[in-house]
């Protein structure tokens, strides 16, 4: 059972209109799952169509009206359907994390086929944070998890530090991004109370 609690729309760094929706998850006390999606999946899919039809059209006639060989005909066939391929199965619909406090972070990304999740255990975390990128002439924000790494191998008691960016394909403001970072910190601090009062040496 799954309750939405709020929905929020803006756009993204590069115009493109997100929603973000935050939802308790009921089957695990204090979860919430956090997912941004692009909001106009339809016409994002009517696109994807048009260039595919474009292609085929061009492929034919540059065969009708250029004069050029059967060979290179297939070669041009053949890496453009290998283009359209690549960016429709690799062309990101959403992406979304699930928090379980004590448990831990799922990070979901979700292609037009398939999808790509990483889990990272409560122990491994350390922080999240919302990092400030130069990039060109532009500043971008991203949601950022610390996560330890194994210990060294000369220092057994040193953990490193890994950066795990967030939403790093959905681009979504710095707007978006406080709404879910301040959600966080709350399950954070919630847990770090929890284990103070049960006595868990886990929680630090």
């Amino acid at each position: 059972m799954v309750d939405i609690r709020q929905v929020r729309y803006h756009k993204n760094v590069n115009g493109v209109n997100l929603c973000l929706k935050i939802r308790n998850r009921t089957s695990a006390p204090n979860s919430k799952v956090f997912k941004i999606s692009f909001k106009n999946k339809e016409r994002k899919g009517h696109w994807h169509r048009l260039s595919l039809i474009l292609a085929i059209i061009f492929n034919i006639l540059a065969f009708v009206y250029i004069r050029i060989s059967v060979t290179n005909l297939l070669v041009i066939i053949i890496v453009f359907s290998f283009l359209a391929f690549f960016w429709i199965t690799h062309s990101v619909q959403s992406e979304s994390i699930i928090v379980i406090p004590t448990v831990g972070i799922q990070s979901s990304i979700k292609f037009v086929f398939g999808r790509e999740d990483v889990f990272v255990p409560w122990s491994n975390i350390d922080d999240i944070v919302i990092n400030e990128v130069i990039k060109l002439n532009c500043v971008l924000y991203y949601l950022t998890l610390l996560v330890k790494t194994s210990p060294n191998q000369s220092n057994q008691d040193s953990y490193g530090i890994k950066l795990m960016p967030l939403f790093k394909y959905t681009k979504p403001r710095l707007v978006m991004l406080e709404i879910i970072y301040s959600e966080f910190q709350t399950l954070l601090m919630g847990a770090q109370r929890d284990g103070v009062r049960s006595g868990s040496g886990d929680v630090e």
